[in-house]
């Protein structure tokens, strides 16, 4: 499928989705409605097992809305498209990973925020200034998720005082996996990304699954999620696959999805 905005590609187990809109790979409607056919895509592709989403260039991950659109913060779609975009990332039943490098501000740091791992070179840099711009971030991150994710202090510090951030100040408060030098950085990204493509998808949308209604249902249901995993991984060739290569000193080859 052609994209207008975005780049995917595919190296083994691992496809990428490149944000393409230089100067900073701003977001518009296309870009997020492209992001999720993409998704859709790539969730039917039986040989993908890891997204990893990222920017083009050395710029910018995503430098947030394009302002110049016609249609951006305060348009009901636009909001709209935003929310389905993370709630998507954050259900898809495969484990997305972030790498980002450059500005990281607004709709980019939702975006990157909500992947399940999130990579940061040293050259990246966050900003949640909303305030600063007359603007209510209202894609379900800052004011819903982020509270969930690094806690009500350090959410209000990010959201209140509006100050940039450089990628040790973001890990320190929890918004990242890890930080990785530049010169590394596309190596270490690719090394992680592979191993994350030879896990057990059966597990990953378990542990996707069962985490996300800890915090937007209850604990109980969370439970019970639990509960449904374990004994239907039970029964799976996966969970003989994992412990056969773990005896057989070997890695193992899942094949659940």
């Amino acid at each position: 499928m052609g994209y207008e905005t975005i780049q995917v590609s595919h190296d083994g187990g691992v496809s990428t989705i490149t944000l393409d809109r230089p100067p900073v790979n701003a977001v518009t409607m296309l870009l997020l409605e492209e992001v999720l056919a993409a998704l859709d895509e790539l969730e039917a592709r039986p040989e993908t097992r890891c997204v990893v989403l990222t920017g083009a260039g050395d710029r910018a991950f995503c430098a947030g809305a394009d302002l110049k659109a016609p249609a951006g913060p305060g348009n009901n779609r636009f909001r709209m498209l935003g929310r389905a975009t993370l709630d998507r990332i954050e259900l898809f039943p495969k484990p997305v990973i972030s790498a980002i490098r450059g500005w990281c501000i607004g709709g980019g740091f939702a975006l990157g925020m909500v992947c399940d791992v999130r990579l940061a070179s040293t050259t990246a840099k966050f900003r949640t200034g909303d305030a600063y711009l007359g603007v209510v971030p209202s894609w379900g991150m800052s004011l819903t998720r982020l509270a969930h994710y690094i806690g009500r202090n350090r959410s209000l510090d990010l959201l209140v005082l509006g100050e940039d951030l450089d990628a040790a100040q973001a890990m320190e408060f929890g918004l990242l996996s890890k930080v990785i030098a530049e010169e590394n950085f596309d190596a270490e990204v690719a090394r992680i990304a592979g191993r994350v493509a030879g896990g057990s998808p059966a597990i990953f949308r378990a542990v996707k699954e069962t985490v996300y209604a800890q915090y937007r249902a209850t604990p109980d249901a969370a439970q019970r999620l639990e509960t449904h995993w374990a004994d239907t991984v039970s029964k799976s060739e996966d969970m003989k696959e994992g412990m056969a290569a773990f005896r057989e000193r070997r890695a193992p080859v899942f094949r659940d999805r």
